[in-house]
């Protein structure tokens, strides 16, 4: 490698999971890294930190790069706008052996928003593992709702709507709801088991119960797409949590409804899901152009570091992105090993 190459570093960490992009400062982005959660508030800090470094290790490894070519790093993470979750990234790294010039940590809401718009500005929706609506201001000041996490909020997220369905055959079984025989045997045949006196066991011992549930999520919106009556009313009703979470910023700074709204997360990738929610928005009055980038949050990271020395992403820039992110060599970290 050139001794005068100089590496940016940008990380999105999800509630599923982490990615990693590593790119020159034009725009080219060389490799693309994958791992599990890096979500301090539902996964042990040694546990997140471990696998942080398994990611770096992997990166060093397959690259050329050294620990001094890396001169920025851009961190999109959930939290990332607490002191606390920022100084930990910032410690994290520097013990690794990695001293940049500039570290820096974000809401990982800034992620997607970026990706879609070229800049750390405007409205944005997440509606993956947990839920959070981010209206980021020109002057840097910040209005949220929701992100209170799966114990204490997430209404509207893909852990929402497994957790909505796991209830509904739980009533069912107890005799406490009427029907529900389809939803009962679907979500069995999602997780392996016979029986609902199975799913005790199973979510409470599994390794990540709340990954464990908001992958279930998915399956829900198939039942809905196919017709299934509890799995329509689960949406309906996520749908209508993510209507509340936009609400909140509208009333709390009326230019929140100017511009796009960008949407990102597990659950907008459903096709069927995301014209649920653009026909229920426009019902209730809501007429934002609705955003889904092309780009993965972890590039919207990695167009925060570039903004964070130039004014704006060019052309030139854009184009080297988008010629490059996909055909960047990827690494994939499972379980601790390095799989290609």
């Amino acid at each position: 490698m050139p001794l005068n190459k100089e590496i940016i570093l940008a990380i999105d960490g999800g509630g599923t999971k982490t990615d990693l992009a590593a790119g020159e400062g034009n725009g080219r982005i060389d490799f693309l890294v994958s791992g599990p959660s890096t979500n301090l508030k539902s996964r042990p800090e040694n546990t997140v930190k471990a696998d942080l470094y398994r990611m770096l290790d992997s990166l060093f490894l397959e690259s050329d790069y050294s620990k001094e070519a890396i001169t920025a790093i851009s961190v999109a993470a959930a939290g990332g706008d607490r002191l606390e979750d920022q100084v930990r990234w910032r410690e994290w790294f520097l013990d690794y052996g990695i001293k940049p010039r500039d570290i820096t940590v974000m809401n990982d809401c800034l992620a997607p928003l970026t990706a879609a718009t070229k800049r750390k500005e405007g409205l944005v929706l997440i509606a993956g593992t947990g839920s959070i609506a981010y209206y980021f201001k020109k002057d840097g000041r910040a209005i949220r709702a929701g992100g209170w996490g799966y114990l204490l909020g997430d209404e509207g997220s893909g852990y929402d709507i497994g957790n909505r369905a796991l209830r509904r055959v739980l009533e069912s079984h107890d005799g406490r709801r009427k029907g529900g025989e389809a939803l009962c045997a679907s979500v069995l045949t999602h997780f392996g088991l016979e029986g609902p006196m199975e799913l005790i066991t199973y979510v409470y011992e599994a390794n990540y119960p709340r990954e464990a549930i908001a992958g279930l999520g998915r399956k829900v919106i198939e039942l809905a797409e196919a017709g299934n009556d509890d799995a329509l009313a689960i949406m309906a009703e996520a749908i209508q949590e993510l209507e509340r979470l936009l609400s909140a910023i509208y009333a709390a700074d009326a230019k929140s409804r100017n511009g796009s709204l960008v949407i990102s997360g597990g659950l907008f990738q459903s096709i069927f899901f995301r014209q649920a929610f653009e026909s229920s928005i426009r019902k209730a009055g809501h007429q934002q152009a609705v955003i889904l980038s092309h780009y993965p949050p972890v590039i919207g990271t990695y167009m925060c570091a570039l903004l964070e020395k130039m004014d704006h992403i060019s052309d030139e820039i854009e184009e080297n992105i988008a010629k490059s992110w996909q055909a960047a060599k990827t690494i994939k970290i499972d379980g601790g090993l390095v799989d290609e």
